[in-house]
């Protein structure tokens, strides 16, 4: 039985985009229950957030290789880097290394604070995953121009 390239090709791309809405529905989730009053969430959101560490990272290899994958199909017919495309692309992709990496103190800030008193620690959450929240909507943001551009 042979399968039709086509399909393999969407396949790739709704299991991106699936990964994409899991991180950053993620980071959103998270920073919205950081940002809700009264300090007996505390503990509840550090719950999510070690879920979430979990999450993003598997999230992460997912749309690496899918990603991979995209351009893979796509190569030959993709623009090159000195075009209004190209260059969008590479600012994404350059956009997606820097979260990945500093993705890694964010993962062991969950970390350290689960190990210590989350009052303190709270306040430094929040502003990591406002911080990768903000980093997925700027990656969206070129996503969205590349696939429309």
């Amino acid at each position: 039985m042979e399968v039709d390239p086509h399909l393999v090709h969407v396949a790739i791309r709704w299991v991106h985009v699936a990964a994409m809405a899991t991180a950053f529905g993620g980071a959103v989730t998270v920073f919205a229950l950081s940002i809700r009053p009264g300090t007996d969430s505390a503990g509840a959101v550090l719950g999510v957030a070690v879920r979430y560490e979990w999450l993003f990272w598997a999230a992460a290899g997912v749309l690496a290789m899918t990603g991979i994958g995209n351009l893979a199909a796509f190569g030959a017919g993709l623009l090159g880097p000195s075009t209004n495309w190209g260059t969008t692309l590479l600012l994404k992709l350059g956009s997606v290394l820097t979260l990945v990496v500093l993705s890694l103190p964010r993962t062991l800030a969950v970390a350290r604070t689960s190990a210590t008193s989350i009052g303190t620690g709270l306040i430094a959450l929040r502003n990591l995953y406002a911080a990768t929240t903000a980093a997925f909507a700027v990656i969206l943001a070129f996503a969205i121009w590349l696939a429309h551009g």
